[in-house]
Order: structure tokens, then sequence, then C-alpha cells
């Protein structure tokens, strides 16, 4: 009698398509034994019964790999509903990276908060090191009295309205503050509040607190800042008590149009800045290096040449008394270096900041 073996079967969901599920059984030799290769580190642990080959995790971005452990949770768990962030990521509204945790909407009040993660990787190879250095997300699970779902590509999650609601009410400033910018930017013309659905989803929130803070964080969206960077940097500069900049300011000299700002302190008619003669005037830039770096956002462009530009651009600036203050992902990562710089560049933060918020 032949022995029988675990076999793999690739589950196919688009975009990724190397999620194995190791749930069925046949007659295989006993190289094709998953148990054998998770001991040898070949393939990564995700969650019992789904795995995922381990050198094919440490060479993806956080976002798929997110998405990876998000496709073997509701494998595992048939009917799942996402919530929160986890629900916004899905929607497609721009996040701080990726979502901390797996956002998880249950009825019941047993278990809730964070569970530890099944991930697991086995050996000692490089890339079986690398992979338990990326690590994975672990499960967050949230109280709704009634779940609303609805289909989301492949997932199940409640809608948009719903999921910002409660990101509003609950994440830190910065977060929540990432994806109102991020879902005004959709339709820059109505404010969020003006929204029924969103009006409406605030409304529902258990606790009167939580609708004060999520009414207040939807009044400081944005839809000038046009990335997460962006955003967070904004959210830091009113946490700390710094005047708000006008975002996407256009700015003009003798040789017509130089650019849009990022951030700007200074006058403006309508969104264009008004240079006032000899006083300076920072503006700030958010640099996300895949401008630079990225086919998809240089459309095949050196990026030599898209340096020397940002340089004439900048050199233009100056010209017109705007010093140019650049951040990126390493200053919002220390608030103290950012501050210092904002200070560095001459501006002055308030004896007591813009917002106040204990979730900062």
């Amino acid at each position: 009698m032949r022995a029988a073996f675990w076999t793999v079967k690739l589950v196919v969901m688009e975009p990724l398509g190397h999620l194995i599920d190791t749930s069925r059984r046949d007659l295989h030799g006993p190289s094709a034994d998953p148990r054998s290769q998770f001991a040898a580190g070949s393939i990564a642990r995700l969650r019992r019964g789904f795995c995922v080959p381990t050198g094919v995790w440490s060479g993806l971005e956080t976002d798929d790999r997110f998405r990876l452990t998000l496709a073997a949770h509701a494998l595992a768990n048939p009917g799942v509903v996402f919530c929160g962030e986890t629900a916004l990521f899905l929607h497609g509204v721009p996040t701080v990276k990726a979502p901390l945790t797996v956002d998880v909407a249950t009825s019941t009040t047993s278990r809730l908060g964070v569970r530890p993660s099944t991930f697991d990787v086995r050996g000692e190879s490089a890339s079986a090191r690398q992979a338990r250095e990326r690590g994975s997300h672990q499960i967050r699970r949230h109280h709704h009295d009634t779940i609303k779902s609805i289909a989301v590509g492949e997932f199940e999650a409640v809608p948009l309205a719903d999921a910002l609601a409660e990101v509003l009410a609950t994440a830190k400033f910065a977060r929540a503050l990432t994806v109102a910018d991020g879902v005004l930017r959709r339709q820059p013309d109505v404010p969020l509040l003006d929204r029924a659905a969103v009006a409406d989803a605030i409304a529902a929130l258990p606790h009167r607190s939580h609708r004060a803070r999520a009414e207040r964080i939807a009044l400081l969206a944005r839809s000038g800042a046009e990335s997460p960077g962006e955003s967070v940097g904004r959210a830091l500069m009113l946490l700390f008590g710094f005047p708000e900049p006008m975002l996407q300011a256009e700015h003009f000299d003798q040789l017509g149009f130089v650019g849009r700002t990022d951030y700007y302190w200074g006058d403006v008619e309508g969104n264009r800045a008004v240079t006032a003669p000899g006083k300076l005037e920072p503006v700030g830039e958010f640099d996300g290096w895949g401008k630079y770096f990225r086919t998809e956002l240089t459309h095949g462009e050196d990026p030599r040449e898209i340096i020397r530009r940002e340089k004439k651009r900048e050199n233009r600036l100056l010209g017109l008394n705007h010093p140019v203050l650049r951040l990126d992902w390493s200053d919002l990562e220390r608030p103290a270096q950012f501050r210092a710089k904002l200070i560095q560049m001459g501006l002055r933060p308030a004896s007591s900041a813009a917002v106040a918020d204990k979730r900062a």
C-alpha cells in the first residue's frame, strides 16, 4: 500500500498567485511533502494549512505580503469580514504603508484584540532568516454590534464609510488623517462630513468621544495631500503646533510656471503663491524615492535626468525666496528630528499643539 502524502496546490488569487494550500491529500512521492519543505525552510507557514515559498515571501513588497496574509486568513475562515484600516486598504484607500494588523469584524465579545501571529519559518538559509525578519501581521478582532459587508475583490469587507468612521475614531492621529485625506481625494469637492454615508457611519459610532474625534479629524482632511507621506508630515506639524501649510501651492517666476510644492508657508491668492519681497517663505517637499527609481512612476526616464530637473526647479524656488525643506520617511519616523528641521527652516511652533490627541 502506498503512503499518502500532503500535496501542494497553488491558489491563484490575483494579483498574487504564490499562496500554497496544503489542505488536500493525494498519492505522491516524498518530494511533494510540504512538511519536509517547511522543516528545510523552503516554504514559510502563514497559518495552518497555508504556506508560501520562503524566497517569494522575502522578496515581496510589504503591501503584497499583507495581501497574502489576508488571503490565507480568508481561506482558512470562510465568511470572514475585514474592517477598519484593513477594509480601507482593500477598498484602495492609501494607508500609512500596510495596516499594522489584519482587522477582523466579529459580533462576539470574546477573544477581542490582537491574536498572536501563526507565521513560522524553519531552517537557517539566508532566505529563511530574511523571511523571519520580515515577519507577518497579527490578527486584531474588533467587536461590531452589526456586521455589514460587501464584496471587495475576492474578500468581504465592511463598506468604505463604516471602515473610515472606525479608523477616524480609534487609530493613531497620523494614520487616521492619512486615510481621511485619501478618501477626500476621490471626490475633493465634497467635504467628508457632507457625504451622507460618512456622516451616518460616524453618527452610528457607539461612544460620544469617538464621534467627536472622528468629526474633528474629518474636518482636517485635505485633498491636496497627494501621498501618505505628505499626510503624515502634516499630521506631525499639527501635533507639534506648527502653522498648517498650504498644500500644492503654485509658484511662478519671470520665466513662468515653476511648479507646485507639497507644503508652503506664505500668502496665497487662490492656489497661487504670493511672493513677499525680501521675506523668506519656506516650502516643503516630501520625497518618496519611488518617483526617481520606480519604473511605473518614472515611465522609463533616467533618474539622473529627473534629479537634474528637480535641482533646477529648486534653484528657481530659491530665487523666489523660498528655501526648500526636503523630507522623507526617515524624518517622519523620527519626530524629534522632524521638528528640529522645521525650526531650522525658520518655522515656529505655537505654545500649544494645534491638535491635542492622546492617540498621536
